[in-house]
């Protein structure tokens, strides 16, 4: 009996998760009707930006990012280029310092502290009305800009997400299983678009208005935290998905582990730091969000364990065959990191990325638990060369 009762719940609760959540999301949106509709006039609005690009050992990748903005498509007097470098040791300054005579500015910090000490620091530098955070390895579309500030024309909103699209090799099944990750996350940022509560964003294309920008502390994620306060205080958050940023993915599985792992970890801690807030101003919608898509993910080694330790004791053909299959998609794990590629790997990779965040989310809370430092980070091995003309994610 207690076996079954394990196993139902955590499928429950899993179920809830990846299905109910966006079912009730898009139900909602139908009964409160489209929030995020604004301003007829902005199709031509182009807002005063700052694009700020955070930088650490970026010498492979920056120069490329910097060709990218200055030629993007929005008015030149309107739009400043920023590069914000956390204690860089390698050559990424005097790469952007050679672009200074084409109007990119640079500040340059020591020593290496974490990208939201430095992000707070830049933010009273800044010029534009609109700020657009980014990274240095995303290649944006040349109408980017344009579509991401565009909804601004209505004052009632605070914050807008792009769309992130990861570009791979064929032989990068590694990249390819995280696609499928985004193609879910995306799919909800939608729905809660249409009820103008995006819950959160993602680093390498999002805007906030720059008087609704905040300090915010080192140890959680800036994409996260921010449009989680403006969205509490009662702007709108939208996302605009015509609003393009490519990057490739990771190729190495070690490397996507301890990024994933890092990054569920700042959630953690950010879920704490927003909390007190939302409570504060009443704004349930966003906790009811922010418990369905962030704090149950964060919780999904809980009810993997409680599926596995629910099959192995209840008792049927039924159960049996179900604690072997959760065997066969966790073996996939070692065996991504033996085969890294080929047919197999490629076959695998769902499985195999499932395991890796399922693996992430217990190293993340281990982080929590341990008092690891998660404010500094250290740049992954993604140049956007790794990338190919195939991409991922929702249009």
């Amino acid at each position: 009996m207690i076996g079954s009762l394990l196993f139902w719940t955590a499928i429950g609760v899993l179920a809830y998760q990846y299905v109910g959540y966006p079912i009730a999301l898009a139900l909602l949106a139908r009964l409160r009707g489209r929030r995020d509709a604004v301003a007829n006039d902005g199709d031509g609005a182009t807002p005063s930006v700052s694009l700020v690009i955070s930088a650490y050992d970026e010498e492979e990748v920056i120069g490329r990012k910097l060709e990218n903005a200055l030629a993007l498509d929005y008015p030149e007097d309107r739009l400043e280029i920023v590069v914000a470098s956390d204690g860089s040791r390698d050559r990424t300054e005097d790469v952007v310092r050679g672009f200074a005579d084409r109007g990119v500015v640079l500040h340059a910090f020591r020593p290496n502290r974490g990208k939201n000490l430095v992000l707070n620091d830049v933010l009273p530098l800044l010029t534009g009305d609109v700020v657009v955070f980014t990274d240095a390895n995303g290649q944006y579309r040349p109408d980017a800009i344009r579509h991401l500030v565009r909804p601004f024309a209505d004052s009632r909103v605070g914050s807008v997400c792009g769309e992130l699209v990861y570009k791979n090799f064929n032989d990068n099944a590694i990249a390819e299983g995280y696609n499928r990750y985004w193609e879910l996350d995306q799919m909800q940022k939608r729905l809660e678009s249409r009820l103008g509560s995006l819950l959160g964003a993602n680093g390498s294309i999002f805007a906030v208005r720059r008087e609704l920008c905040r300090p915010i502390a080192n140890d959680v994620c800036n994409d996260m935290v921010q449009p989680i306060w403006v969205a509490a205080a009662g702007h709108l958050c939208l996302y605009e998905p015509r609003a393009l940023s490519h990057e490739a993915g990771s190729r190495d599985l070690g490397d996507e582990l301890k990024r994933r792992s890092r990054i569920i970890g700042r959630g953690i801690r950010g879920i704490g730091l927003v909390w007190p807030e939302i409570v504060a101003r009443r704004a349930w919608l966003v906790g009811w969000e922010l418990v369905s898509r962030k704090g149950l993910r964060y919780l999904t080694p809980l009810w993997l364990a409680m599926i596995l330790v629910g099959s192995a004791l209840a008792p049927g053909i039924f159960y049996r065959l179900a604690f072997l299959a959760q065997l066969a998609v966790y073996a996939c794990v070692p065996l991504g990191f033996v085969l890294k590629g080929g047919p197999l790997m490629r076959l695998i990779s769902p499985a195999t990325y499932f395991g890796i965040g399922s693996l992430a989310a217990v190293l993340g809370w281990w982080k929590i638990l341990t008092g690891s430092e998660l404010g500094k980070w250290q740049t992954a091995d993604r140049p956007f060369e790794t990338g190919t003309a195939g991409e991922a994610g929702p249009r």
